[in-house]
């Protein structure tokens, strides 16, 4: 049955919500981040065991391969379930999880804790809150999101430069670091349980009240090639962006230096996230304008993005001084934040309102196992090659992912547009 219910939120509540679900983002982003802030750290503390780049690669390939084969599973849940449900679960695991990452004897705990635990958690978040935004915010779409998404820029810079700095403090200053953040996770938890309110499932986007199965979801996401495609650019772009988080901090201090920890830190993110909200900033408010008369202005921002990131990327990988890497990362920065301003929201073109929880897991799903290759596949050849030539090659990633959805707006778009199929 058809409701008939005009969608979104009234008054202050949709802003308030997003609120709720953008702190919740910064710490589930930023708390991600405090491993690859301090892996020199993490690595001089287990060096007794051996421990070796490819190894700390692994960890991160296997967070990411975590998350990307149970996030599909998160969006289902979400449609049967209710949003909210999977976002308070969500932050209670992911928060557990870094927080004990922090009493690591070794690599064993910390791949269970931070490479499993947390990222289940962490996996379990962005289907619930993206599809929540969407449906409360119908007529700004774009610019709620990239809200939401500034947020993440917010915790993975503010996060990386505090875990560097206590990573810096000397032994087991990346403990405390996972400490600190895990337990401000648990004590979010009571403000997301009574402040976040979900609309009823009648209301949402026009919807109906049934729940779609998992294959019924799976099959509307599938039998659009233009979602299919936008899923494969993704994962190009997961790729250089998994290798980015992981690895960009020792980057610095590798090709760097004389710059400490924290100064890593700070350069590895600070540069590229001012570029990225930048750019996701004017890219949003573009797009949301333009939609309405051009539909495929969402894939076209996504295209441009991806295409300008692999010049800039390549620049950052070869750059003699911190000055011009710098300044390479911030216009890698804009460019990627011109793709994150619409890479949910033109996804979302193409799905029906019903399915877009779990279209958004498939979507992850497809992206984070992609890129769950890039750690480990960096960490090998930062040690038999070099590490700027680990990031130099990102560059044909972010091509290879342009393209993908080029052929999505070229060939696809048209037939794909009507969102109720």
């Amino acid at each position: 049955m058809n409701c008939k219910t005009k969608p979104g939120a009234s008054g202050n509540a949709k802003w308030i919500a997003l609120a709720i679900l953008c702190v919740t983002y910064f710490l589930q982003q930023g708390t991600r981040q405090i491993y690859n802030a301090t892996l020199p750290q993490i690595k001089a503390d287990f060096l007794a065991g051996g421990v070796s780049d490819v190894q700390l690669g692994v960890i991160g390939s296997v967070f990411s391969l975590v998350y990307g084969v149970v996030v599909p599973f998160a969006g289902v849940a979400a449609d049967l379930f209710g949003r909210k449900r999977i976002v308070v679960l969500a932050l209670l695991l992911f928060s557990t999880g870094i927080c004990a990452s922090g009493f690591a004897g070794g690599l064993g705990m910390l791949l269970a804790m931070y490479g499993v635990l947390a990222a289940v958690g962490q996996c379990m978040f962005p289907s619930s809150a993206t599809s929540l935004i969407a449906q409360l915010h119908p007529k700004t779409r774009a610019t709620a999101l990239s809200i939401f998404q500034g947020s993440l820029y917010l915790g993975i810079v503010a996060c990386s430069c505090a875990a560097g700095w206590l990573g810096g403090l000397g032994e087991g200053g990346w403990r405390k670091a996972f400490w600190i953040f895990g337990a401000a996770g648990l004590l979010w938890v009571p403000a997301v349980v009574f402040g976040l309110k979900e609309p009823p499932a009648a209301s949402v986007d026009g919807g109906t009240d049934a729940k779609p199965s998992a294959g019924e979801a799976l099959l509307a996401m599938v039998r659009k090639p233009s979602a299919v495609m936008l899923t494969l650019g993704f994962g190009m772009c997961m790729y250089g962006s998994k290798a980015f988080f992981t690895w960009m901090p020792a980057f610095f201090q590798k090709s760097f230096p004389s710059l400490s920890p924290a100064a890593a830190a700070f350069h590895a993110v600070f540069w590229f996230y001012c570029g990225a909200f930048a750019g996701i900033t004017c890219a949003s408010r573009v797009t949301d304008r333009l939609a309405g008369g051009r539909p495929g202005v969402r894939m076209e921002a996504n295209i441009l993005g991806l295409a300008f990131c692999a010049p800039f990327a390549f620049l950052a990988a070869r750059a003699p001084s911190v000055t011009l890497c710098c300044a390479a990362l911030a216009l890698w920065g804009f460019a990627h934040g011109v793709y994150d301003s619409n890479f949910f929201a033109s996804l979302y073109d193409v799905v029906a309102p019903r399915y877009r929880a779990a279209a958004t897991g498939a979507f992850l799903c497809g992206g984070f196992v992609i890129g769950s290759f890039s750690p480990a596949v960096l960490g090998w050849m930062s040690q038999h090659l070099s590490i700027r030539d680990g990031f130099a090659s990102l560059a044909a990633f972010y091509l290879a992912g342009a393209a993908a959805i080029l052929v999505a707006r070229v060939v696809f778009l048209k037939r794909d547009l009507n969102p109720q199929l």
